[in-house]
């Protein structure tokens, strides 16, 4: 439940996200919730800038929608795919 920095390239940012949140309702430290808040609110705008380029560029037909890189979904999708 650790305090890491934002550029870990392993997890996906909405993941990260979701284990601040989880992180800052179940830590007890007051200076760890700031430190936890301050890089949750930093990823959040983060993936509202990733998110406003990507619609911007699928709105104008500049940017396709990559596919899902989590292997999860490729599965669901390849037993769907006759």
């Amino acid at each position: 439940m650790g305090v890491r920095p934002m550029g870990i390239p392993s997890r996906r940012l909405d993941d990260r996200i979701r284990e601040l949140c989880t992180d800052a309702v179940t830590v007890k430290n007051s200076h760890q919730v700031k430190s936890i808040l301050s890089e949750l609110r930093s990823a959040i705008h983060q993936y509202t800038r990733r998110l406003r380029a990507r619609a911007a560029g699928i709105l104008t037909g500049r940017f396709e929608y990559p596919p899902e890189r989590r292997k999860a979904f490729r599965d669901r999708r390849s037993k769907a795919t006759p």
